[in-house]
């Protein structure tokens, strides 16, 4: 098969799966990172010497392990130059620290640009991620200096419930700032899509409310579910209008701290998520997306 760039495509640590997809798609040379994690909890990284000369795209997985995949990132972009490596891409599927994106009180961390400078100050070319966490900031262009491309997975989702679960889906978003990702997924197949309302007191107590009277089927979408609270307390609120049929999809699946469990319990019938990080409702890829990113840069 014909490359189709020039690159060669670098797996670190729980991205494998996504990284070798990527490099089908781009019919791309795949060479995995060596790590490992030292008994004090500090991680060993080994990079492929084949890559002198070579424009990389680095794969990095965050998900679960955010500290470990941001170290994981900054020994290995630096050691990958260090060894002759002519470009380096980023791709971060999940980008960590986008949540705090200003400060709430005074003193606090703004992760978010902290975490941008940090990579920055590496020297990669580019960065490449899916569905960032962007609520007050507008755009990926206003966090970075660099080149930054931010490509969703809310088509495929779309594509994938459309395929296995037939037409009739009102697109629920279980909040505001989940409209954005409302708008893709329903503009994909054609459907209506409808906001709710969410009341939040704390991480583990979430309210919501709308009407949801007219809704038949609904499939609830956002970014990133974590907990699970927040799609657990929009499925009772659509359960409570009489809706059966409840989907929730997202792009990011963490599922931490019972989430499974709490999703189906309020009613979920399935839950649809990428590979942006390792998870067992992965059904779709975001390979493709981040494949067309990175031809688009191709010189």
């Amino acid at each position: 098969m014909k490359p189709r760039t020039d690159l060669v495509v670098v797996s670190g640590s729980g991205c494998t799966r996504l990284a070798m997809e990527l490099s089908r798609h781009l019919a791309a040379t795949f060479k995995p990172l060596v790590t490992r994690e030292f008994p004090d909890g500090e991680l060993y990284v080994r990079v492929p010497q084949e890559v002198r000369g070579e424009r990389v795209a680095l794969a990095i997985c965050s998900g679960r392990r955010p500290n470990d995949a941001l170290i994981e990132a900054v020994l290995a972009v630096k050691t990958l130059t260090r060894v002759g490596a002519r470009e380096v891409i980023l791709i971060m599927p999940y980008f960590p620290y986008a949540r705090q994106d200003q400060e709430f009180s005074p003193g606090e961390a703004v992760s978010l640009s902290i975490v941008a400078e940090l990579l920055e100050a590496l020297g990669i070319s580019a960065l490449v991620t899916v569905d960032m966490h962007l609520h007050r900031v507008k755009s990926i262009g206003e966090v970075f200096r660099i080149k930054a491309i931010n490509v969703s997975g809310m088509g495929e989702l779309a594509r994938y419930v459309s395929k296995n679960y037939g037409e009739g889906f009102t697109v629920v978003a279980p909040d505001e700032e989940a409209r954005q990702w409302a708008e893709i997924f329903s503009k994909e197949i054609g459907a209506d899509y409808l906001v709710l309302e969410k009341e939040r007191k704390g991480d583990e107590d979430v309210r919501i409310r709308g009407e949801v009277s007219k809704v038949k089927k609904a499939v609830i979408v956002d970014d990133i579910i974590s907990t699970g609270t927040t799609i657990a307390a929009a499925a009772l609120t659509l359960r409570e209008y009489g809706v059966e049929e409840i989907i929730a999809a997202c792009t990011h699946g963490l599922f931490v701290a019972g989430a499974e469990a709490k999703i189906v319990s309020a009613g979920v019938k399935d839950i649809v998520a990428t590979d942006s990080v390792a998870n067992q409702f992965a059904r779709v890829s975001v390979a493709v997306p981040i494949a067309n990113a990175l031809i688009d840069m191709s010189p």
